[in-house]
């Protein structure tokens, strides 16, 4: 529940500033190599596909990491207790 709310709030945050400024979009072959990796983060992460902003997916990717961490503890301990 906590992290849809600040998914919310984040993506009210981003949608409200609009920035004009084009530097460094499309120039050169480095932003050609960060959108496509942006697109390989983007299939990897559940529901990142939804994720218009990369501050939106590397949030969804912060609790995506905590999440597997979790559940390997949690795998862990089960397997321990057998």
């Amino acid at each position: 529940m906590e992290e849809s709310k600040r998914y919310k709030t984040m993506v009210k945050q981003t949608m409200g500033k609009k920035k004009n400024n084009k530097k460094g979009h499309g120039s050169g072959s480095g932003s050609g190599l960060l959108r496509m990796k942006v697109r390989k983060l983007q299939i990897l992460i559940p529901g990142g596909k939804r994720c218009n902003h990369p501050n939106l997916l590397l949030l969804k990717t912060v609790d995506y990491i905590v999440y597997l961490k979790l559940k390997l503890r949690l795998l862990k301990a089960l397997s321990d207790s057998l």
